[in-house]
């Protein structure tokens, strides 16, 4: 069986030759202040949200399984 010798060897690249540059782009823009007030109240006005339809669904289902049990 042959000895494997190896990759062959690459010539070196020209002295003058560079990669391409990549286009600078500006930074990033600031972001305007958040108001902290507004965003806790949006989120509890929401959470109550969520709680009533989990509420209504959660009865809505007890009553069905209910009309169902004695309705039999």
């Amino acid at each position: 069986m042959a000895q494997y010798p190896g990759p062959p060897i690459s010539p070196a690249p020209d002295p003058a030759w560079h990669p391409e540059t990549v286009e600078h782009i500006d930074p990033p823009r600031v972001l305007p202040d958040q108001d902290h007030a507004a965003m806790d109240t949006a989120e509890r006005s929401a959470t109550r949200f969520t709680l009533l339809v989990g509420l209504i669904a959660g009865v809505t289902l007890a009553l069905l399984i209910m009309i169902r049990l004695y309705a039999e």
